[in-house]
């Protein structure tokens, strides 16, 4: 069963106050939203680079999978 993100956080949102909530919502947008402009401009690094795993984490925030600009960027050897 994929987990419904808009039910989980709907489902948490009476137990946090509402301040908070949209602290935490605008930062993780902006948060998504870096990640999806740094992901469109940064070539993967050699499978051997010490940025590998910062970049397959912003990739991984900007949910930048099959149809972005850079998807053919997949091959981990090259």
């Amino acid at each position: 069963m994929p987990l419904d993100w808009q039910s989980f956080y709907a489902s948490l949102l009476p137990y946090i106050p509402a301040e908070l909530a949209s602290d935490l919502t605008l930062i993780s947008t902006f948060v998504i939203a870096l990640c999806a402009i740094l992901a469109r401009f940064w070539p993967r690094p050699t499978s051997d680079s010490r940025w590998m795993s910062l970049y397959l984490l912003v990739n991984h925030v900007a949910m930048n999978s099959k149809h972005a600009a850079n998807a053919d960027d997949t091959n981990p050897g090259a």
